[in-house]
């Protein structure tokens, strides 16, 4: 079962919290027992260096030796047994019973050694042994100092320790929780108003409450991301609004000139007139199909996917020579010029229709007597595909939306003229799909010089 974020944070800080209370107690224990056992220790040592300092030692051993065991446990409560060469006790502490007389250890060399040990009727002792010279008959001391306070007083902090901890991490796991409870708040409040907003709400907003912490900055990226789809939708209604609303046009006149047909007898030729009318808006028809499957295709291909190369000089001359027949027809004058040979990478089919795309706007749109340009260039790591003409021009309101789909600056004489608001839509996803951009500028009554970019070829 997975838990809430709730949850896991509770039991992660409770977890954290367990290993550093744990830590701590492991710390104060084991800091306390050090300091009890150095007192000790020190103890052990100080009686021992009273004996070794005694000058009369040496001459008076077995007075001195008594005098000083006597002395130790008296004022110090440590029980001492003092050995000859040989092993044989020399002197003990006279309350200290034969079976409490640990056996005699090995004269230690150098330094006086500590330990631990379990004597007799005596319990855990502290034990400290020594070699004490006396002159020729060395002698080895062993001092002892009962560890039964030592060991209660570390039971009772243990038992506080081992209470206290299980107790600390309980109320600090309820803490946790209502910690992140209180802290994961903000999070609810704001899935319950995402649950809100659905695709006939996208005009309302998450509230910020601070913008600066991650949560605010977490709340405005989710309000610009309703913005975006709120402006998708918005252009998808659109879209298909103006879809229906182009499709519906030939379909009616078409609908119109049957019926027209049907109401009563009509001779050759208006039956000729009417069939004709029918095949223009067929055709009128066909060319919004088609453009809408394109820009269909171009919004679900991923960008970028062809990559062969392609001749654009020629590609363009060519698309222009095609167009050729149409600008003489209307009475323009239609101008290739070509600095270099440029080549980029892509799709040849695609890119092609870009430019019939923008010379049919310029063509259509251009007056009897006037030119279209096109002129291919190369600046840095561009190729660049001007077409410029001396048409109408479009007004500077209108620039910003002349790429959005189905708008057109003077719509009724764009459908007079066949067109769709299409175009320039279908040219500029071409050239975004291949790397590239189309800029336009344009000054009424002086013509439109329209821009493609695309990333130039730099070889293999």
């Amino acid at each position: 079962m997975t838990l809430n974020i709730r949850w896991r944070l509770t039991l992660w800080n409770a977890l954290g919290l367990a290993v550093m209370l744990l830590a701590f107690a492991a710390l104060v224990y084991a800091l306390l027992r050090h300091a009890l056992y150095e007192q000790i220790d020190r103890r052990l040592v100080e009686a021992f260096r009273q004996a070794e300092r005694d000058s009369r030692v040496a001459g008076e051993p077995d007075e001195r030796l008594r005098y000083w065991v006597y002395e130790w446990k008296e004022h110090e409560n440590l029980s001492a047994v003092v050995y000859d060469a040989d092993g044989k006790v020399r002197e003990r502490t006279e309350q200290l019973a034969a079976d409490s007389i640990p056996p005699a250890p090995l004269a230690p060399g150098g330094e006086h050694r500590l330990q631990d040990r379990v004597i007799p009727i005596l319990g855990r002792q502290r034990v400290l042994e020594a070699a004490l010279p006396l002159g020729d008959r060395p002698s080895t001391v062993v001092i002892m100092a009962a560890l039964d306070d030592v060991d209660q007083e570390l039971g009772e902090v243990g038992a506080v320790l081992i209470t206290a901890v299980p107790i600390m991490l309980l109320l600090s796991a309820g803490l946790s929780y209502a910690l992140a409870r209180k802290a994961l708040a903000p999070m609810e409040r704001l899935r319950r108003s995402t649950a809100e907003i659905t695709a006939d709400r996208l005009d309302r907003r998450l509230p910020v409450v601070n913008p600066r912490d991650e949560l605010g900055r977490l709340t405005e990226t989710f309000n610009a991301m309703i913005g975006r789809l709120e402006r998708s939708f918005a252009e998808i209604r659109r879209f298909t609004a103006d879809a229906s609303h182009e499709l519906r046009t030939p379909l009616t006149a078409i609908r119109t000139e049957a019926e027209v047909a049907l109401a009563k007898p009509l001779g050759l030729a208006e039956h000729q007139q009417l069939l004709g009318s029918i095949l223009e808006e067929c055709g009128r028809l066909t060319r919004l199909t088609d453009q809408l499957l394109a820009l269909a295709r171009e919004d679900a291909r991923a960008p970028r996917q062809a990559q062969e190369p392609v001749d654009l000089t020629g590609l363009v001359a060519d698309v222009a020579e095609t167009m050729r027949p149409l600008a003489e027809a209307k009475g323009l004058a239609l101008h290739v010029k070509a600095r270099e040979p440029l080549s980029v990478r892509g799709d040849a089919a695609r890119l092609r229709e870009i430019f019939f795309n923008i010379l049919d706007n310029g063509i259509k749109y251009t007056a009897e007597g006037g030119e279209v340009e096109v002129r291919t260039d190369r600046q840095g790591p561009e190729a660049v595909v001007i077409v410029r003409d001396t048409g109408v021009g479009i007004p500077e309101e209108h620039l910003p939306r002349v790429f959005d789909r189905f708008y057109r600056v003077d719509r009724a004489r764009s459908r007079s003229e066949g067109g769709t608001g299409l175009g320039l839509s279908i040219a500029q996803s071409i050239a975004a799909a291949h790397g590239g951009r189309i800029e336009l500028a344009s000054t009424p009554g002086r013509g439109t010089t329209c821009t493609v970019r695309l990333p130039a070829d730099t070889g293999p």
